[in-house]
Formats: C-alpha cells, structure tokens, sequence
C-alpha cells in the first residue's frame, strides 16, 4: 500500500467518524438560565468570606442506628453552620435570602444540591427554623429599624436521592443573593 492509498484510507476514516459523531448529536437542547435582580445596598458575605464550608464526613449507609443517612432525600443529623452576614443596608430594609443552584434530577422537590444534575449524592439546607430550603427560596430577613447589618444561619448537611450513595467527595456550587422587592 503507497502512502497515497493509506492517507486517502486514514482520511476517509476520520470523515466518517466525524460524520458518525453527529449522527448521534440531537437536534436541539435546553438549558436552564438562572438571574436575579434585587433593590438592595447591603454586601453579603458567606460563610465568614471562606469559599469552602466542610460539612462532614458521612458513611455510605441509610437508615439504622449507625448510618450517615436517615433516609433517602433527608438531610444528614450531623449538619455545619453556613453564616451569613449583610452589612452596607438601608436601614430597616427587609428581604430574603434566597439560595440558587443546581439540584439532583432524583429530587422532585428541588432541594438537593448537586455539582450535575445527574448526581444522586448532594447537599440539603435548612433555614434557622428547620425547614428545608428548595431551590430559589429561603428565608425572610429584616433589619431593625436603624440597623444596617445583620446575621443569618443556615444549616448544611448531605443528602442522598437513593438507598445506595457511592462513597466519594462530593461539592456543589450556590449563590446565596439577598431580595429585596
């Protein structure tokens, strides 16, 4: 075989491979776009300006007496505090802390937080109450007529979407914006 045949032969691979690939892409996809608009002056701060809060470390198992899970789609018992501070209001100004992100596509209720929405281990968080917060929610916070400033704590466990989270460090990015209409 001369070097023409095998450069016509390697060529004509590599068309068809390419040509293959985009058999397989589909004709169309969406993406969810996230944005928020507030009318605010306060600067927020998480987590004490630290760009990593460290949760825990949990085993594999869910439900029982020693496991790192209570139950599928709950979060952890053990649980980290995620301070956030407001400073620069207007006083007495009153909003919500609202958190965005992605979350796991096996959690109907949108509150288990994922770096791909594919994952089935993530992270749940709560508001000073207890209660779960879900994607785009959170909490009320209003300052003191003459205040500027103001504290609030959420709190951050894991959470699983099925009975057999793989063992692995898992992360996911949120924004936590301050709303005030």
């Amino acid at each position: 075989m001369t070097f023409k045949t095998k450069l016509l032969s390697a060529a004509l691979i590599a068309g068809l491979s390419a040509t293959s690939m985009n058999v397989l892409a589909a004709p169309s996809a969406e993406v969810t776009l996230q944005g928020i608009l507030t009318d605010t002056t306060c600067d927020v701060t998480i987590n004490g300006g630290k760009s990593v809060l460290n949760v825990g470390v949990f085993n594999t198992k869910v439900g029982g007496p020693d496991a790192g899970f209570t139950a599928a789609n709950a979060i952890t018992t053990q649980q980290a505090d995620m301070p956030v501070t407001l400073t620069g209001c207007a006083k007495g100004e009153a909003g919500d802390l609202i958190i965005q992100g992605i979350t796991s596509v096996g959690n109907n209720e949108q509150s288990v937080f994922v770096a791909r929405d594919t994952q089935t281990v993530g992270f749940m968080i709560q508001d000073s109450s207890g209660k779960t917060v879900t994607n785009g929610k959170g909490a009320a916070v209003a300052l003191d007529a003459e205040e500027t400033s103001a504290q609030y704590t959420f709190k951050v466990g894991m959470a699983t979407t099925n009975a057999t989270p793989a063992a692995g460090s898992y992360s996911a990015p949120i924004l936590v914006a301050y709303i005030v209409d």
